[in-house]
């Protein structure tokens, strides 16, 4: 499961602004806002021309101050850097000015184009006359960009929000992966060791039992070295592995140790569960408890309802011959990051058990 190099991938683009629905954004409104006083113009029977005119007026003035902030942002992103609170104001600040100074721009435009006849006076003329003019339009201007501000500021935060929102599913991801790989490190040399040892000490005493335990053996090795980039099983599969492992358990510890399988659901291809999640559960049953003939490990994997439960009797060894480092620990991380449950852990001082919901396909984060 290759998930770091495309997460760094990502983490690099997450203090990029979302350009592309900027100006998607600037495009949508204009077109809107120009949409809308052009039915508003028709209404009120007004000219063709006059209401051509200022559809054309509000689209340049909305997308020039939208590119405007735009710019603002790229330029104040750049330069933060820990001055959050200055660039803020300063962003702000410009944006004000910029919008005053886009409408009082447009409107000197206009004013010189109808004084040169190049087109004619709105029907509708400003209501307001003299110097109060470019505080009625600044004051316009101020609130039109305040709008855009508002609009953008929302891409701004849903855009970082999702960002998030995928940060946080990559990163648990990653750590469901890491502890998965753990595992199967610190799995592999003591039980390969005693594997070959058991194999080797049955192909000269029975050699179809040799190659029954190496049938169990390479099916075991086989699910542990796979790329199970979703990180859960079928419940029948790890069951499956479930009694490869306790099989050739038995052939190491004999009458010592017992064990059986009451599961309804086992053939339910929906039924999932994260993977390698009973196997440890029964390697430290075998590797706390003391396992004798007088005195044999019984180890239950039955089906209560929507749970599995892995029971055993409790008979602590004294010493124990290795320490795997992962445990319980692992399970419940790996569990909870996949389906959002924890596991449950019981125990009495006679038995052990430790119970796992299942899970539907659906039910997976990486599913969502």
């Amino acid at each position: 499961m290759h998930i770091i190099p495309d997460t760094k991938k990502y983490f690099a683009m997450t203090n990029k602004l979302p350009l592309k629905n900027l100006l998607k954004l600037s495009i949508y409104f204009s077109i809107g806002m120009s949409f809308f006083l052009l039915l508003s113009a028709t209404m009120e029977d007004e000219s063709f021309l006059g209401a051509l005119n200022r559809v054309i007026n509000v689209f340049i003035l909305l997308n020039l101050m939208s590119l405007g902030n735009i710019g603002l942002l790229l330029f104040t992103e750049k330069r933060k850097h820990g001055n959050e609170l200055f660039y803020d104001c300063f962003f702000y600040t410009s944006s004000l000015l910029m919008s005053i100074l886009v409408i009082l721009g447009l409107y000197f435009i206009n004013t010189e184009l109808v004084d040169r006849g190049y087109t004619t006076a709105p029907t509708t003329p400003l209501r307001v006359k003299g110097d109060v003019v470019y505080f009625y339009l600044s004051l316009q201007g101020m609130l039109t960009n305040g709008m855009l501000l508002l609009l953008q500021n929302f891409i701004i935060v849903q855009d970082a929000n999702n960002k998030a929102q995928l940060e946080n599913s990559l990163l648990n991801t990653a750590r469901s992966e890491a502890a998965y790989q753990l595992l199967l490190q610190q799995i592999h040399p003591h039980f390969l060791f005693n594997a070959l040892n058991i194999l080797k000490s049955l192909i000269k005493k029975s050699p179809e039992r040799a190659e029954d335990y190496l049938m169990r053996l390479s099916n075991f090795l086989r699910v542990s070295v796979s790329n199970n980039k979703d990180g859960i099983a079928t419940l029948k599969e790890e069951l499956k592995l479930s009694m490869d492992y306790l099989e050739m358990q038995k052939v190491r510890f004999g009458s010592a140790l017992n064990f059986t399988f009451n599961v309804i659901d086992a053939e339910n291809s929906a039924c999932v569960l994260p993977v390698f999640s009973l196997q440890p559960l029964l390697e430290n049953a075998i590797k706390h408890n003391e396992l004798t003939v007088a005195t044999p490990l019984d180890i239950e994997i039955i089906q209560q309802g929507n749970w599995i439960v892995v029971t055993n009797n409790i008979q602590l060894r004294s010493t124990i011959d290795y320490h795997t480092g992962s445990g319980l620990a692992n399970l419940a991380e790996r569990y909870r990051l996949i389906s959002g449950d924890d596991i449950e852990i019981r125990d009495n001082s006679l038995f052990f058990s430790v119970s796992l919901k299942i899970l539907n396909d659906e039910d997976c984060n990486h599913r969502r």
